[in-house]
């Protein structure tokens, strides 16, 4: 009997309801942890994305002729005429460049000159034969990948014109930069208020303002020139510097011999 009684409170206590004040504590706290997960997922959601920053890329190949009509010259052993028209095959930020480049006056003569002074060095026989053709053609292309693609600074489309945005310049030594850098790979770093400035994560070079010409290193052994003297005071920030694009090759458009 005794352990039919001890059974009966056993199964008693069992079928017992649960203590409303303890199920609600339960309920409330499952609630704040919930509530904490759900406020954590919609944070999280709700931080807004830092936008890349997608550089612009080279587009190419893109062809163009590298003079607006032929190129007369006599041959080097001054008894005929070459006459000649070549394309340029190459890479840039933008594929009307080399039509922008060829509407600059300066450009053109530069070009001519390089060109001129290549062929009335050849023979007839230079300039068809199977060695000499090939040899010409890239020896065009050497001379004229930095006139067609000078190094420019931020907004400016020629080594003559300076960026718009800081006043900077290129110096007068430019020409014998071998400095080959795409413009949207490198930056030089300006404080014209402190005098200050950096090519990329070079050296930091000190100027007065009145550098027409001022050496900056930009790698190894190699170095651009600055005219500081337009830089606007108040100027700090970034410039870009570089060339705009790459030529690829030269091809022969024309070739006639007289």
């Amino acid at each position: 009997m005794a352990d039919a009684k001890k059974d009966e409170k056993k199964d008693d206590k069992a079928a017992a309801p649960a203590d409303p004040a303890k199920k609600k504590k339960l309920m409330a706290i499952g609630g704040v942890v919930g509530g904490l997960a759900l406020a954590f997922v919609a944070a999280m959601f709700a931080v807004p994305k830092k936008e890349e920053v997608t550089k612009p890329s080279l587009v190419g190949p893109n062809v163009g002729p590298i003079t607006p009509k032929k190129v007369q010259v006599n041959d080097s052993g001054g008894r005929g005429y070459i006459v000649f028209e070549l394309n340029l095959m190459y890479d840039a930020y933008n594929p009307d460049y080399l039509a922008s480049r060829a509407s600059d006056p300066v450009c053109q003569a530069e070009i001519l000159d390089a060109l001129v002074t290549i062929a009335s060095a050849k023979s007839r026989n230079d300039m068809t034969d199977k060695v000499g053709k090939p040899v010409f053609l890239e020896e065009v292309r050497a001379a004229i990948d930095p006139l067609v693609f000078p190094v420019c600074l931020g907004t400016g489309t020629s080594g003559t014109e300076a960026d718009s945005e800081s006043g900077l310049a290129l110096g007068e030594s430019m020409a014998k930069s071998t400095f080959r850098g795409l413009l949207e790979e490198h930056a030089l770093h300006v404080d014209a208020v402190q005098k200050k400035l950096r090519a990329d994560d070079g050296a930091e070079i000190t100027f007065t303002g009145e550098e027409r010409d001022l050496q900056v290193p930009c790698g190894t052994d190699m170095f651009i020139w600055l005219d500081v003297t337009g830089l606007k005071p108040e100027f700090v920030g970034e410039v870009k510097f570089g060339i705009r694009g790459r030529t690829r090759r030269v091809l022969w458009n024309e070739v006639l011999l007289q």
